[in-house]
């Protein structure tokens, strides 16, 4: 899953980042509003970690701005204002949760992970799909409970495809979920991936090539 990440504090952001990313997330770190809400304009996330003290808009315009838009995306404040009133007023703008500062980086992604289950509708980290199992918290497949060996790329491909059952989904869609600004990857190589996984998974996988338009996957 994809995450935006807004922070200005770099020391914190940097941590933060590379701690989302060893858990498998994919992330777009920015260090002010304005680039972040142009990524928010450009891409797609599947979640927005969001500072409040940013040094050119305020955290909480961001906030607005995005539910004026009826956008329904997971936010999680992470913030310096501890005060109650504070607190409810992000969560009474549009925030999903809310954490204040300091924070053990693991709350962090077991809040991210809460967020995702609840707007992705999962009852538990896991989407099960014919004899397959995707255990979203660990980033593994297991194919009738036996473990199948994929490649990062591959997972997060089959992560994006298994939440966009009977969607089609072009390989710029693909790449742009699976990749983060710092990554240079190229739409063709989407071909080698979904190859690899057809032949990893055989039957299980009822992935369907849509000429001229991308990949579809249904039951």
């Amino acid at each position: 899953m994809k995450i935006l990440l807004i922070e200005d504090n770099k020391t914190l952001a940097n941590g933060l980042k590379k701690k989302l990313k060893e858990v498998g997330f994919v992330i777009d770190l920015f260090y002010n509003g304005e680039d972040g809400l142009y990524a928010l304009e450009v891409a797609t996330y599947d979640l927005l970690i969001l500072d409040l003290g940013l040094p050119d808009i305020d955290g909480l315009e961001i906030v607005k701005k995005l539910r004026e838009l009826y956008s329904d995306l997971p936010i999680l404040i992470i913030s310096a204002r501890d005060k109650l009133d504070q607190r409810i007023y992000g969560l009474d703008v549009g925030a999903d949760d809310y954490l204040c500062k300091p924070f053990e980086l693991d709350e962090v992604i077991a809040r991210a992970n809460a967020l995702l289950r609840r707007n992705k509708g999962y009852v538990a980290n896991k989407i099960i799909y014919n004899d397959l199992e995707f255990d979203t918290k660990s980033c593994s497949v297991t194919k009738n409970s036996e473990p199948i060996e994929l490649s990062k790329r591959e997972l997060k491909i089959l992560e994006y495809l298994l939440q966009n059952l009977n969607i089609i989904l072009s390989k710029e869609n693909i790449v742009d979920h699976i990749t983060s600004v710092d990554d240079e990857f190229n739409p063709t190589a989407v071909e080698t991936y979904i190859s690899r996984l057809r032949k990893k998974l055989d039957t299980s996988l009822n992935l369907k090539t849509v000429r001229g338009l991308g990949y579809i996957l249904s039951k």
